[in-house]
């Protein structure tokens, strides 16, 4: 952080750019952008820290900020693209709410890391990462035409691994759906556990 803070500038620095058109702490002038949260979220539901991701997730949540509104600054209901940092004297300012990616980050990051049905080319890969307090959760998911309908238990109250993965009643091989007939409904029954064969994810 110390070489980083180096590079802040109070004025135009030509030979570094816009950047520099920016107050210390404002945008990319040091800025905190809410990109990076999501991403690390996705990294510890990849290495199967449910609880972890599952706290990232609601430390950043919009809807959260209402007790520090005053501060925040910005609609409970939209990301905000970054907040002022603490070498701004608004630290903690919400900014560029409605002018952001982030709001797309944060629904891959709940829905295909923690809730984790993740679209395949052939299917949907069935991986949830989820905090280990949630012994059940429902999915309804659109994918190609036809409605898939989940049930996740996770009887052990574990953050990751699919022990059985049925279709309309019908046991898989792994934790991989292969795509079905547009226009139907399917059921899926999803047991979450310690997986009997190398998750399809890992191909």
């Amino acid at each position: 952080m110390f070489l980083f803070r180096r590079l802040l500038s109070n004025r135009y620095d030509p030979a570094r750019g816009g950047v520099t058109t920016y107050p210390p702490g404002a945008k990319e002038n040091a800025g905190i952008f809410l990109h990076p949260n999501f991403w690390v979220i996705i990294a510890e539901a990849l290495t199967g820290n449910g609880d972890r991701a599952y706290e990232y997730y609601v430390q950043i949540n919009p809807i959260l900020k209402n007790d520090v509104i005053d501060e925040y600054e910005c609609e409970p209901f939209v990301f905000a693209q970054n907040v002022l940092s603490d070498e701004h004297p608004q630290f903690g300012l919400a900014r560029n709410s409605w002018l952001t990616g982030s709001a797309s980050w944060a629904y891959m990051a709940a829905t295909q890391y923690i809730l984790g049905i993740r679209p395949h080319y052939g299917g949907l890969i069935v991986d949830p990462c989820v905090p280990s307090h949630w012994r059940e959760f429902r999915v309804r998911r659109q994918f190609r035409g036809a409605i898939y309908d989940f049930v996740v238990r996770n009887p052990e109250g574990i953050n990751k691994g699919v022990a059985l993965v049925k279709l309309d009643g019908r046991k898989l091989e792994g934790n991989f759906i292969p795509v079905q007939e547009p226009g139907g409904e399917y059921r899926v029954e999803v047991i979450m556990g310690i997986p009997s064969s190398p998750e399809s994810d890992k191909l």
